[in-house]
């Protein structure tokens, strides 16, 4: 499943693509469940985090089986431009929010989670502060660099300052690998 504001994974393989209407992109979630799917939602501009909100306790809904072990099915959710669905300080605001309640809870739930985001100041830290595995690309603005060096640790700053465009640090747990 992914959430694209700006259709840039309309070029998915066999993918559904479904704009603006949240109702028919559940409605494809529900016909296509039982034979896996990809479905690209690209949410109104101006009610990207209300609508991904609404999709997350949809799929927790469809995949409270696997929180009761029924089933071991599991979701991927791939979120682009994390910073219009889920921006900072969007958890103190809205506590109830869906994607927030994925954040923490989503692995009890089979729904793994993917985001995207240039800014990385921008994107809640509930979102951030739950990442099993992340890839830090060259950032330009000061705020965001030192949200990528708090996550990777001091020691790598002067190394991530110097990344080139395309080049990355990846963080999984202790492991670091700068490519």
């Amino acid at each position: 499943m992914f959430v694209d504001p700006l259709g840039d994974f309309t070029n998915t393989a066999g993918a559904i693509i479904v704009s603006g209407d949240l109702e028919a992109a559940k409605k494809a979630i529900i016909k296509h469940y039982t034979t896996g799917f990809k479905i690209v939602f690209i949410p109104i501009f101006g009610s990207v985090e209300k609508q991904l909100s609404d999709l997350c306790y949809f799929l927790v809904n469809m995949q409270s089986g696997f929180l009761a072990g029924l089933h071991n099915a599991q979701i991927t959710l791939l979120v682009d431009e994390l910073d219009e669905g889920f921006p900072s300080g969007v958890m103190m605001r809205n506590p109830k929010n869906g994607f927030g309640y994925l954040c923490k809870r989503g692995r009890h739930y089979g729904i793994n989670l993917v985001g995207i985001s240039q800014r990385t100041a921008q994107v809640d830290v509930c979102f951030r502060g739950n990442l099993s595995a992340v890839y830090l690309f060259r950032h330009a603005d000061p705020i965001d660099t030192q949200k990528a060096v708090d996550m990777i640790g001091r020691q790598y700053k002067e190394r991530f300052l110097r990344l080139n465009n395309f080049q990355y640090i990846y963080k999984s747990g202790q492991n670091i690998k700068i490519c």
